[in-house]
């Protein structure tokens, strides 16, 4: 079997992995940093070679252009994209000196890189220059000493090249080199000489960057330490999280089982917080379910109940007083008038008759109504109607048409059937009045008779039901009163609530 991670090693490898990377990452940016920015200094001794190379191919490419003519052509010597005067000289991609074209400012030879051609013949003169402030085209000299570069061309040869390291201007030492310029149209003869001057100091270059092994196992140890550093801190950060999802599918589980009971204490209000209230919320309304189920269970037991009682009374007993009513009338009927047995036939045909209406009433109590296809209203128009027809009673009904949640309705309906019970049976009222109305905050359920009412301190006793009214109503948060007293009829008056507190 396949062995699964769980959230918490999942995600401390994740901080594992995330640590060693970014360790390892800023490791490597440091190592090509320092190898982007590698640079070698050159010795003066190994700078020279270098001023000679520049010489050389500032004499060749004059040469090229010159072509067959051998007239040198008048230019530029310098690159106008490298910086100007510098104590530092720079070096072009391929190695050799970075020669700058300096346009004005002061005349400052001993800390500038400058190239000048001088003619061959005498008197030599600058035929072209990279530092015009210094070396005039045209003139025969410096224009910071006027004697300093006749001397420095004197002792140029004319057809080798030559170079060294001297101190030939004020201020310091310098790296020099010449070369002729050779043109074919005049063999042996040189059309110039390029002459190449830099400060004599050491210049940087770029170099091949290797990195120390004090660096490679700094970065190594670092890199091992990230690991166990990951699993500690993966470890802790997660163990809070982890126990609250445990928790969370502990209790999942016992509700999965039937413990609608359970319940997480809310920590903290991250989204885990937010799980922890979604699951309280779906436990309670679990629960308030489950037990209204139950409620419905036991009023659905209550109401096939009566219908087995209702159906038992109708068939046996209801049965029997109607034959006792029938031979009662007959027996009645044949004794002559005068017999003495004619007032105890009497007798037992109206008892047989009052009994008969007193188990009428009460299997109009007892018999389902169909509550939620006819709606309140309608129920209660049913019951009114079944009363004047099967029992005679001046039932006259008044109803509005609220809209009550179903346990309200029903409690309302065995109200009213209790009460109408109550006013056939016992108070042996001509008119009895049932008033349902809506109130906005509640809905009065009223019953008034003008029977032969009773003392209210009897109220409870089990043959009125009251008891059994009042408890309806007060499961609802209701209220219920009873107004009557001997010979002034009764009025039941319950008051239900829209929610039930």
């Amino acid at each position: 079997m396949k062995r699964r991670w769980g959230l918490q090693a999942k995600m401390t490898a994740s901080y594992v992995v995330i640590t060693a990377g970014t360790v390892l990452v800023a490791g490597i940016v440091l190592i090509v940093t320092a190898a982007l920015s590698a640079t070698t200094v050159l010795p003066v001794s190994q700078v020279m070679p270098r001023v000679a190379a520049t010489a050389q191919t500032l004499a060749k490419r004059l040469a090229d252009d010159a072509g067959t003519s051998g007239q040198l052509l008048p230019q530029d010597l310098g690159d106008p994209s490298v910086p100007g005067t510098s104590s530092q000289a720079q070096l072009t991609s391929d190695g050799e000196i970075a020669i700058p074209q300096i346009s004005g400012g002061v005349c400052k030879p001993e800390a500038a890189s400058f190239a000048v051609l001088v003619s061959a013949a005498a008197p030599r003169h600058v035929l072209a220059t990279s530092y015009p402030a210094c070396f005039t085209v045209g003139t025969a000299g410096y224009s910071g000493d006027a004697g300093a570069l006749p001397k420095i061309l004197s002792a140029l040869p004319l057809l080798a090249s030559s170079g060294g390291r001297t101190t030939v201007l004020p201020g310091g030492e310098v790296v020099l080199a010449s070369v002729p310029v050779l043109v074919p149209s005049r063999p042996g003869k040189p059309a110039g000489i390029v002459y190449v001057e830099i400060p004599a100091i050491p210049v940087a270059e770029r170099g091949v960057f290797s990195p120390p092994a004090s660096l490679v196992w700094t970065g190594a140890g670092a890199l091992a330490a990230s690991i166990p550093l990951g699993i500690a801190f993966g470890m802790l950060s997660t163990r809070r999280l982890t126990r609250r999802l445990r928790t969370l599918a502990a209790s999942t589980l016992a509700v999965a089982s039937g413990e609608f009971g359970a319940r997480i204490r809310v920590s903290g209000t991250d989204e885990v917080a937010q799980v922890e209230e979604n699951f309280n919320r779906m436990a309670a309304r679990l629960s308030a379910s489950l037990d209204a189920e139950r409620l419905l269970a036991a009023a659905n037991a209550r109401h096939h109940e009566r219908s087995r009682i209702a159906r038992e009374l109708h068939d046996s007993i209801s049965q029997e007083l109607f034959s006792l009513s029938v031979l009662s009338g007959g027996l009645r009927r044949t004794l002559p008038p005068g017999s003495p047995a004619l007032p105890a036939v009497e007798t037992m045909e109206r008892t047989a008759g009052d009994t008969m209406r007193e188990m009428q009433a009460l299997l109009l109590e007892l018999r389902p109504v169909a509550l939620g296809e006819a709606g309140l209203r309608a129920a209660l128009d049913g019951i009114c109607r079944a009363h004047r027809e099967r029992l005679g009673a001046d039932v006259r009904a008044e109803l509005d048409d609220p809209v009550l949640p179903m346990p309200a309705e029903h409690a309302i309906l065995r109200v009213a059937q209790e009460a109408l019970g109550n006013a056939v049976k016992h108070a042996g009222a001509g008119v009895i009045r049932l008033r349902l109305s809506d109130g906005g905050d509640g809905v009065t359920l009223e019953v008034r008779d003008d029977g032969a009412g009773f003392e209210p301190a009897g109220m409870a006793g089990p043959g009125l039901g009251l008891r059994a009214m009042r408890d309806r109503v007060d499961e609802l948060g209701g209220s219920l009163a009873v107004e009557s007293r001997p010979g002034a009829g009764t009025v039941v008056r319950a008051v239900f609530p829209r929610s039930p507190s």
